[in-house]
């Protein structure tokens, strides 16, 4: 008989680069053996069609709460159930996003004028989402499901571990953040949804998140970005405070909507989590985050140097997924 998820608490934000302009949105929902965090980047871009008649909002705005209004109530609809990650993203998830983007009608400009063009889609948005789903064994399985260049991660005492591929021209996280990497796919009406899946299982206490593009893509390397997760983590007196301290922190260096939303498994205590991450910390602190600190900021090739000390427990659950 399965045990109930162990779930602690979930922490989230949603914050706008320019106030009242964001096209981030998120979506969370658990039941007794199961949870699901999800962040979806509406790509203002390519979605930056506005119509008057929904508060000249954009496409994009519009499309990141489609598609988190489709996983939400499919999963409260779906679980508590049996399926795996893959027949849900299969079978469920991929077929209604689908339904829901198509449904769409854009409105005709009464100027006559129309956006026009290769880049520009309908409804495009990015999703992550992380499932998390409690075995018989006292494990979980952690699934990512996703489209574009939103992550999905887990971070625990061996240090912060990315899920997903970005669907990006640049898929190396380290050298997507000097290429800046062209999206090569996204959730949109006019082209067929393709979400991808990749699922491991995780042996807690840990904790699961996603996140969108503004939180890590705007730090010099992804190791800093797990420094600040963890700084801010073991400076705060409870999740509420982790949570404030995190996204304000996130926000003086982001140049982008910052959405993210992570669940705490098995540790019962907040206090315990921090003792959890502390040997972590002194560790990332004195093998990376202070060499990095020291290396002028045009030394790209010795930054790439501690890269590829990190990037091996980075990628620990990658080896081991199915996407």
């Amino acid at each position: 008989m399965k045990q109930n998820l162990p779930l602690d608490f979930v922490l989230s934000f949603c914050r706008d680069k320019i106030p009242g302009q964001g096209e981030d949105s998120y979506c969370y929902s658990f039941c007794d053996t199961a949870g699901m965090l999800g962040v979806f980047d509406g790509c203002g871009g390519a979605g930056a069609r506005k119509h008057q008649y929904y508060s000249d909002r954009s496409e994009a705005y519009m499309a990141s709460r489609l598609c988190s209004g489709v996983f939400f109530d499919s999963f409260r609809e779906v679980f508590p159930c049996e399926y795996s990650a893959q027949q849900l993203t299969a079978e469920v998830f991929a077929p209604r996003v689908a339904q829901r983007l198509s449904a769409y009608q854009p409105p005709k400009d009464p100027s006559g004028f129309q956006i026009k063009g290769s880049m520009v889609r309908t409804l495009p948005t990015t999703a992550a989402v992380a499932l998390v789903q409690q075995e018989e064994n006292g494990k979980c399985l952690v699934s990512a499901i996703w489209a574009g260049d939103s992550r999905v991660y887990i971070l625990d005492a061996k240090g912060l571990a990315q899920l997903t591929v970005d669907h990006t021209t640049v898929s190396d996280p380290m050298e997507n953040i000097y290429e800046d990497g062209i999206l090569k796919n996204i959730l949109c009406s006019d082209r067929k949804v393709d979400l991808h899946c990749c699922t491991v299982e995780v042996k807690g206490p840990f904790m699961a998140f996603s996140a969108t593009d503004g939180c890590f893509g705007y730090v010099s390397t992804p190791m800093e970005f797990e420094g600040i997760l963890l700084a801010t983590l073991l400076r705060a007196e409870n999740p509420s405070e982790w949570e404030t301290t995190l996204a304000d922190l996130i926000g003086k260096f982001a140049g982008d909507d910052h959405t993210l939303c992570l669940g705490a498994f098995g540790y019962k205590t907040f206090s315990a989590l921090q003792d959890s991450m502390k040997e972590r910390f002194a560790y990332l602190q004195e093998t990376i985050l202070e060499p990095v600190g020291k290396i002028p900021a045009e030394d790209r090739e010795s930054r790439f140097v501690l890269w590829g000390i990190y990037k091996n427990d980075y990628f620990r659950y990658m080896k081991d997924g199915q996407t």
